[in-house]
């Protein structure tokens, strides 16, 4: 990226008569996957990463971001004069309020935050002096010359057969519990709790398979969707029903609202932003403030949507293992790269049925690159790979009937005893919470020690979650349940698909991560007890193992997840993987 970028952006706050903004890395609906004419963060700074924040202030300028970013924001910043900085409410605060003097004021664009994201910012700021302004247009979409055009892709309809309930259905449980809250309607305010509830898809976001839409649900059950006027479709229409009135004007949401006579409206706080509440506002409409009904319906799959996420598992399952087979030899090709390894794992799952798309951009890293928690390889950072050091790949495909997301961690030859510690260190807890039975009403913030353990144990941790919720032909990252440090008060419910993915990182060296989906379900036997399954199918590395740091109940564990991928594989792969496939999941016995 130019800093020709930046200067223009400073001369355009300059003429809003504002002496700072906030530029975030997402779009109106608060994806984490955006569409590219929402990738203003990217334009200005050059970093691409999923999360993160830049602020303006007078002349200086810095970047916010997490501790999965912290090397590729250093690397993508390049020699710009661009402060980095943790993405922390508390440490933004501090460097707004230094670099922001009393009567000054910050801008922001409405549409790119939420109220309670800028409340602890806001008041702050207020004690400074500082103004905090909405602005009417944002400055980056004003000089962003060759800025590409908002997606504007045909919605379809997704059967029942993938997803276990028609969409009448779900709008009228969900409107129960409207009544039961005396609310006229409830905002759907991103295009994830619309895909769900009127079952349907797209293709306007890369990685996540949804239409841009939002819309209202009301007590009836009818109700008013937003979509781009190329996203609809006669057949959309029939699926949709009489119930559904489709818009391609934002304003005639709010327009119909009040058609309906709604009074009051229920929107989640962190989804709904702060240009939809001006808008309800407006409208003299009262807002009830509460976490979305969708999103914890959504992350409970039923007995269909399991049983679909099961069968895509065996797919990619087999595509991964014909990949890891292949690669050993594809490592002695001297144009062979992390890049490469990409193209050729994409490969493997397109050969696959229903494969739509990767679930997210493939993490490939080789040697130290693999330290880089959410390393996103490009062609001129791609390392050539050779038959020694140890690679980490984290990939995943969408399909019809699934979503999945899985990470192995190779020695592409002999090991360092130290990589075999960590690794296997990384292993045990992968174990514990693979094998955790525990108490209904159970939060992800209570378990995520189990991860840990055993690399606290040597001094030892991880700088992000061990695990996230994931969706049935959705978003590979789905709330509201998680695994981490982070309190959420989200108990994990039957039916929730999640992550399992502690790991290890030593810069300049190796990455380490094991990452399997899992999902929650009742433990038989054992009223009110749940227990986790796991969905993913994939040899785990047996050279990187130190056995002798196993238990005998880890080790029965691994021998039998290895029977299993076996067994279910066996007849899904071409035959060298399944040569490869019995070898990479013979038991292993204690040194």
């Amino acid at each position: 990226m130019s800093q020709k970028n930046l200067q223009a952006l400073q001369r355009a706050l300059a003429e809003q008569q504002v002496q700072g903004f906030l530029v975030p890395r997402c779009d109106e609906y608060q994806n984490e996957y955006v569409p590219a004419a929402d990738e203003r963060l990217a334009w200005l700074t050059g970093f691409d990463g999923s999360a993160g924040l830049a602020a303006l202030a007078h002349a200086r300028t810095a970047l916010f971001v997490d501790g999965r970013y912290t090397l590729q924001a250093q690397q993508q910043i390049g020699d710009q004069p661009i402060e980095q900085q943790s993405l922390a409410a508390t440490d933004i605060a501090h460097w707004l309020c230094d670099a922001l003097k009393p009567g000054d004021t910050l801008g922001f664009d409405p549409r790119l935050h939420t109220e309670p994201g800028l409340a602890p910012l806001k008041q702050r700021l207020s004690e400074q002096g500082v103004e905090l302004r909405a602005l009417d247009t944002n400055p980056i979409d004003q000089i962003w010359p060759d800025r590409p055009a908002a997606p504007s892709n045909m919605a379809l309809p997704h059967p029942k057969i993938f997803t276990g309930e028609d969409s009448q259905s779900k709008r009228q449980r969900i409107a129960e519990e409207l009544k039961q809250k005396q609310q006229h309607a409830l905002w759907l305010a991103n295009p994830e709790v619309c895909a769900w509830l009127f079952n349907i898809r797209g293709s306007d976001i890369p990685h996540l398979p949804v239409a841009l839409s939002m819309g209202f649900l009301y007590q009836d059950g009818s109700a008013t969707l937003y979509l781009a006027a190329d996203a609809n479709s006669e057949a959309l229409q029939k699926h949709l029903g009489s119930e559904i009135e489709v818009v391609h004007d934002k304003d005639s949401l709010f327009s119909a609202a009040e058609r309906q006579h709604v009074q009051s409206v229920w929107a989640d706080p962190q989804l709904t932003n702060c240009w939809t509440l001006q808008q309800l506002r407006a409208r003299d409409i009262q807002v009830q403030r509460s976490r979305d009904p969708i999103t914890a319906a959504k992350a409970r799959k039923n007995a269909t949507e399991l049983e679909g996420s099961r069968a895509a598992h065996v797919r990619d399952g087999a595509a991964l293992c014909e990949f890891l087979a292949a690669l050993p030899e594809a490592v002695t090709q001297q144009s062979f790269g992390e890049i490469e390894a990409v193209q050729l794992l994409r490969s493997k799952r397109e050969q696959r049925e229903g494969f739509t798309d990767d679930s997210f951009d493939s993490i490939s890293g080789y040697r130290g690159n693999g330290a880089i928690v959410h390393y996103r390889v490009t062609p001129e950072s791609s390392l050539p790979m050779s038959a020694e050091g140890i690679y980490l790949i984290d990939s995943g495909g969408q399909y019809p009937d699934g979503t999945t997301d899985v990470t192995r961690t190779v020695a592409l030859g002999a090991p360092s005893q130290s990589a075999r510690d960590h690794f296997t260190r990384v292993l045990k807890g992968h174990i514990a919470i693979a094998t955790l039975k525990f108490p209904t009403g159970t939060c992800g913030e209570q378990i995520d020690a189990f991860a840990r353990k055993p690399l606290w144990d040597a001094g030892l941790d991880y700088a992000h979650g061990t695990g996230h919720g994931v969706g049935s032909f959705l978003s590979v990252h789905e709330g509201p349940q998680r695994i981490g440090k982070v309190t959420t008060n989200v108990a994990l419910e039957a039916g929730m698909i999640v992550s399992n993915e502690p790991g290890f990182y030593l810069t300049d060296e190796y990455g380490i991560r094991i990452e399997n989906l899992i999902f929650v379900k009742e433990r038989d036997g054992f009223p009110g007890f749940l227990e986790f399954e796991d969905l993913t199918l994939a040899p785990i590395d047996r050279q990187l193992i130190n056995a002798d740091l196993l238990s005998d109940a880890e080790l029965q564990w691994l021998n039998d997840y290895h029977e299993k991928v076996h067994t279910t594989l066996a007849n899904h792969v071409d035959e060298h993987t399944r040569a490869w496939l019995a070898e990479a999941t013979a038991p292993i016995t204690q040194e």
